[in-house]
């Protein structure tokens, strides 16, 4: 009996083990997702303006783009004046040809030979699933996506329907994207993820050129919010969601328990080109942070622009339009500190040198937030928040970006304080900036010390917000906010005597930001955000 007894024991305690390794391995199946790598174009590149084609054209040159790329990228979209993020490339490269061509026939018979027995699938334009499929399946079945305005002129021209997803039964459409995802979902790139508003034309070559999935979800439905959790489970840890949401709070919180993380994206255009150029040379700042020595009679602040994640700001209006280009082109002679997306390096190496290139004497750039992509770090999956930061630093480093930025919606300094070790106890992070809850500065100022490192959250944020959506931001409105930055007191000694100041790009302008700091006494000191780390790292005890 007693041998039964220890037998049964020992099958418990076996069974036990079996279990807790099983449910252990089971936890740890998803891998950490790197980028993938497209190759440049080695002799020609063809570029076509936005304005010589319609947007349901936009869409086809789109597939075409990305069909392109899974081999080597050679298709540019010019809107504007985006050809200056080709020009320095192509100073370094002088073997390759710009093609232009001026239709959209034109560009399939150069480039016909991409599209797999010029098969073609078609989609329904407007707000629906179907585009989304689409480029899903243009990317893994390498045939064209055209809209169906378009099917009978490409039926015309040789490419034969292997698929149309506008069918439908009963009003609904026969295929869909849950169908899409379940046929694919061992064949699609689980290190990044397409989520993009139907109603875009934008950014879905890159889709196409990296194979991944391509879908987006409404928020006001729980069970495609419900399928988002399981497409964010099913990437790899770390992956990143290009596009955007309806509703960010909720989007980026969902992203972050499922260990994904998230860049604003969903305007940008070209990203399978883009992300294939690189320079000899490494990405650099034009402004190095100072050495400064407070003085005893200063009160000591950073103005720093938030909202620097969104890639597509960066690309499409930042060098051509508004913020940045106004602050170039303005006379000015104070310091003011840019939040950046480091993936920029990656994603478009030559837009983020030639924004760089662009600023005055007293720019400099810091990571936006939280690194690589926005996370909220209080809620991100523990397992992967430190392979996170590892990427982080290695994409910092890249962009040259020595200061970090972290968004979060908790203001528990006990949650946040555990999240921020996950980024303290690298050598290379000496503190950084926190942006918490609403308008950012929730927690008004303090700043908590991890592994003896400042981090710095909003005491104020120049963010005009109205009750009236008339009423705009007015010079009286202004001057109440420099009166609160002209209280501040003088201690280079504690924390009280410097200051992160937020200054938000959606509602407030350059000239608004030039006429704050106009108003400022003489015993408020503007420094880098990077200085300004450096300065309470040496000045303040903790």
């Amino acid at each position: 009996m007693k041998l039964l007894k220890k037998s049964i024991l020992y099958l418990i305690i076996v069974s036990l083990v079996f279990c807790i390794t099983a449910c252990s391995k089971a936890e740890n199946t998803r891998d950490t997702a790197v980028l993938p790598t497209i190759n440049a174009p080695k002799s020609v590149i063809y570029v076509i303006n936005k304005a010589d084609i319609s947007d349901s054209e936009y869409s086809i040159v789109s597939s075409l783009q990305g069909l392109a790329a899974q081999s080597e990228a050679k298709i540019y979209i010019e809107d504007g004046e985006n050809m200056v993020f080709l020009e320095k490339y192509l100073q370094e490269n002088s073997n390759i040809e710009i093609k232009k061509v001026s239709s959209l026939q034109d560009l399939i018979n150069e480039n016909a030979d991409l599209v797999k027995n010029h098969g073609c699938v078609v989609f329904e334009e407007g707000n629906n699933c179907t585009v989304n499929m689409a480029f899903t399946i243009s990317g893994m079945e390498n045939w064209l996506a055209v809209p169906l305005s378009h099917k009978a002129d490409m039926e015309k021209i040789g490419f034969e329907v292997k698929l149309d997803l506008t069918l439908k039964n009963n009003g609904q459409y026969t295929v869909t994207q849950e169908d899409i995802f379940e046929k694919y979902k061992d064949r699609l790139n689980k290190n990044l993820i397409i989520h993009q508003s139907p109603e875009l034309i934008t950014l879905r070559d890159y889709a196409v050129a990296v194979s991944a999935f391509c879908f987006y979800t409404d928020e006001k439905d729980k069970s495609q919010v419900k399928f988002r959790e399981k497409v964010f489970n099913w990437a790899n840890e770390n992956a990143i969601a290009f596009g955007w949401s309806s509703d960010e709070l909720g989007y980026v919180k969902q992203a972050s328990k499922s260990a994904i993380t998230v860049i604003p994206s969903d305007h940008c255009s070209n990203l399978s080109l883009l992300s294939s150029l690189e320079f000899t040379q490494p990405i650099r700042q034009k402004n190095q942070p100072e050495n400064i020595t407070p003085q005893s009679d200063k009160h000591y602040i950073a103005l720093v622009m938030s909202d620097g994640d969104n890639v597509q700001w960066y690309e499409t209006t930042i060098p051509f339009r508004e913020h940045y280009y106004d602050r170039v082109n303005s006379a000015n002679n104070y310091k003011l500190s840019w939040t950046a997306p480091p993936m920029m390096y990656k994603l478009a190496p030559t837009a983020l040198q030639y924004i760089y290139d662009m600023a005055t004497d007293n720019d400099r750039f810091v990571c936006g937030v939280s690194g690589m992509g926005y996370i909220n770090p209080t809620k991100y999956n523990e397992s992967a928040l430190d392979s996170f930061v590892n990427e982080s630093i290695i994409a910092m480093e890249k962009a040259d970006l020595q200061t970090i930025t972290i968004l979060d919606n908790s203001k528990s300094t006990a949650k946040l304080s555990k999240a921020l070790e996950f980024y303290s106890e690298k050598d290379s992070i000496n503190g950084g900036l926190m942006q918490i809850e609403e308008k950012y500065e929730a927690l008004g100022g303090k700043i908590l010390f991890s592994n003896n490192k400042p981090f710095i959250s909003a005491k104020h944020s120049f963010w005009f917000a109205s009750e009236n959506p008339d009423e705009k931001i007015s010079k009286e409105w202004i001057e109440k906010f420099a009166a609160q930055i002209n209280s501040l007191p003088c201690d280079i000694n504690s924390e009280n005597g410097y200051s992160y100041i937020n200054i938000h790009p959606w509602s407030t302008s350059i000239e608004d930001l030039n006429y704050l700091v106009s108003l400022l006494d003489e015993h408020i000191e503007i420094v880098y955000a990077d200085e300004l780390v450096e300065m309470i790292s040496d000045n303040v005890n903790n």
